[in-house]
């Protein structure tokens, strides 16, 4: 077993003292006290070289031993039985206050206030050297030091044992808050990624679909080039604010780049009519209602077929963005991954937002912030 140095420095001084004891027994071995007196020293020993690494086992040993040690000098008294053992009882109280459970603290505590009544230093002798136990305001003050001393170290120990545990709860609500922080980051980062790569990518391909069926391939290629120029301007713009983040970045688009979205999409084939009056609105809620327009868009692109889609951003004390769209499904693999994206976007920007189909009408609708 590893013995901790702590423990080691503290058996080693013990082992001192255990030593002088069992060199004095042998000047009188005849005497059994004496050789009782050597072994207990030698119990000492072992329950300080545990005393941390196995602080229960400890803390009862040496409450124990300082009974026992009592109870043999009682037996023989052939002398005062004073020692510095007696000090291993507020460092036991200390040691279980420190390293157990409140309620084995507590136990040994009331073992250490019980062994006051016994310690060899409520006895004393008298001017015709009659050794008598102490009474009286000298016993009462006698035994009142002893179990202060306790108390004293129970208390110490229990209050460092206190704010040990309200650092490591400390730590790890840091940690939480920490993982937290680092869940939502890459969920941002996700929901960016999503919405610019996924609105692109479909609209360019709306737009490329649209360009071969009317043969008209010269100007979907510069829809598409158009497109794709936007998304890396976004792109561009996400990853330096990841790398910048102690400064911010702006948001690349808001409600006033609204008319210029649907008209991309018109371009690609769509069917949709815009209503969103020009009123600035703070950045995250414009970013949000544009990033809600150009999703709910891309879904009625990928999941419908000729959908006719109706966009609506009505101002107020709270914003209202709806977008309807009508239209035969689909069939297209999805996770609804965007809208649940979407969700998190209007949250953070003290909202919410909702989601339904009746028939071949999908509706999206959000209530922002203004």
């Amino acid at each position: 077993m590893h013995v901790k140095t702590g423990d080691a420095v503290l058996a080693g001084a013990a082992a001192v003292l255990a030593a002088a004891y069992t060199v004095a027994v042998f000047g009188d071995p005849s005497v059994a006290s004496g050789w009782a007196q050597a072994v207990l020293s030698w119990g000492y020993v072992a329950a300080f070289a545990v005393l941390t690494a196995k602080p229960r086992v400890a803390s009862a040993a040496l409450v124990s031993l300082n009974i026992a040690w009592a109870l043999v000098w009682l037996v023989a008294p052939v002398n005062l039985g004073y020692s510095f053992w007696v000090l291993s009882v507020p460092v036991a109280a200390f040691v279980a206050g420190r390293l157990t459970d409140k309620r084995f603290a507590l136990g040994v505590l009331a073992a250490a206030c019980a062994w006051a009544f016994l310690s060899p230093f409520m006895w004393t002798w008298n001017e015709q050297l009659v050794l008598f136990y102490r009474r009286g305001a000298d016993g009462a003050l006698t035994l009142a030091l002893h179990w202060a001393g306790c108390a004293v170290a129970y208390l110490l120990g229990a209050n460092l044992a206190g704010e040990e545990a309200a650092r490591r709860r400390e730590a790890e609500a840091k940690e939480q808050r920490l993982a937290a922080a680092r869940v939502n980051e890459r969920q941002a980062i996700a929901r960016d990624i999503h919405d610019v790569l996924g609105h692109s990518l479909t609209l360019i391909k709306v737009q490329a679909t649209a360009g071969l069926v009317s043969g008209r391939e010269r100007e979907a290629l510069q829809q598409i080039n158009a497109a794709a120029g936007e998304s890396l301007s976004e792109i561009r713009l996400l990853v330096r604010g990841l790398r910048e983040s102690d400064r911010g970045f702006a948001p690349v688009a808001g409600v006033a780049d609204l008319p210029a979205l649907v008209q991309r999409f018109r371009d690609a084939g769509l069917e949709v009519a815009l209503d969103a009056p020009p009123i600035d609105f703070p950045p995250v809620t414009s970013l949000t209602i544009y990033r809600i327009v150009a999703e709910a868009l891309t879904n009625a692109a990928r999941h419908q077929v000729n959908p006719v889609v109706s966009v609506r951003v009505t101002p107020g004390p709270t914003v209202e963005v709806e977008v309807i769209s009508t239209g035969q499904e689909r069939p297209q693999p999805g996770a609804g991954v965007g809208l649940e994206g979407l969700r998190e976007r209007a949250a953070s920007a003290g909202g919410a937002l909702e989601a339904w189909q009746a028939g071949e009408t999908f509706t999206v609708r959000a209530e922002l912030a203004a």
